[in-house]
């Protein structure tokens, strides 16, 4: 495994330094030849340098039995006590290094639980961030359908106030109109009354004036009778001026000629307050003032 020449120059160097700090055997480790140089110490490196110290032993010894001499017990006894220092110096340096080794690990193992946590913190961070950012979304978009969800529907109340309200607008024209028809028809029955209500003044205003027209005709009949008797006498004379006459107050002379019956029977003062000739009951039409000399 290891030649000779690195053999001995490891025993020697490592009985030379056996009492000293463990600090030192790196230095030791590299005089071998064949362990790398580190700031850490594996334990099985160690092992092996026990190795190489017991092969050292084994080569003295060796050695001793091609050249053998008498030394007695003591000599015996020296390479025995040789044998145990060089095993107790590689197992307090062994015991020396597992501390350190074991506080390296235990630093090395506290840092990665504390990447690990690290690790961890910030992927905890991550989801959250990201759930906040989903539920952010989800609530947006939830809000954004609700929002078009209610303008939908306020618009859609909006058309029905304004087809309520239109409705509204036109049965307000239609009571207005059917109040105005309702008053032209009350007007209108008003009208009629009031013209049957003449008519029916008329109509007894004809009837009497028939009766006096046909006493007046009886009277006339006798006057022109009498008046052919004695055109001269006094009761012709007197029929004359009965004639003259009005007919409707009694009072004052004729002076109004009547359309188209063409009476002479209505003074002037008379002649607004009589719409038929009272003579023969006809319509008057239009009257001509008549001046008599």
């Amino acid at each position: 495994m290891f030649n000779s020449n690195n053999r001995n120059i490891a025993a020697r160097s490592f009985r030379d330094n056996r009492f000293q700090s463990p600090v030192d055997l790196p230095n030791l480790l590299q005089l071998s030849g064949n362990l790398a140089l580190e700031s850490r110490a594996d334990p099985i490196n160690y092992l092996g340098n026990n190795k190489i110290c017991q092969d050292e032993v084994d080569l003295k010894a060796k050695i001793s039995n091609q050249n053998p001499v008498s030394t007695g017990l003591r000599l015996s006894y020296d390479d025995d006590e040789r044998n145990s220092s060089i095993t107790s110096g590689s197992m307090k340096a062994a015991s020396s290094v597992l501390p350190s080794l074991s506080d390296e690990i235990r630093r090395e193992v506290d840092q990665q639980k504390e990447e690990l946590d690290n690790f961890l913190r910030s992927q905890e961070q991550n989801m959250m961030r990201g759930l906040r950012d989903i539920n952010q979304r989800q609530m947006t978009s939830f809000l954004t359908a609700l929002e078009k969800t209610v303008v939908k529907k306020l618009h859609e109340k909006d058309v029905e106030l304004e087809t309520v309200a239109r409705k509204n607008k036109e049965l307000s024209e239609s009571i207005k109109n059917i109040t105005t028809e309702a008053q032209n028809w009350c007007h209108m029955a008003k009208y009629n009354e009031s013209l049957v209500n003449v008519m029916k003044t008329n109509l007894q205003q004809v009837i009497q004036d028939s009766n006096r027209r046909k006493r007046v005709q009886q009277e006339n009949d006798v006057d022109d009778a009498a008046s052919c008797i004695d055109p001269k006498g006094p009761r012709g004379s007197t029929i004359v001026e009965n004639s003259m006459i009005c007919k409707s107050c009694k009072k004052k002379g004729v002076s109004v000629l009547l359309m188209p019956c063409r009476h002479l029977c209505l003074c002037r003062d008379c002649e607004g307050f009589v719409s038929v000739c009272p003579l023969c009951q006809m319509v008057i039409t239009t009257s001509f003032e008549v001046y008599l000399s």
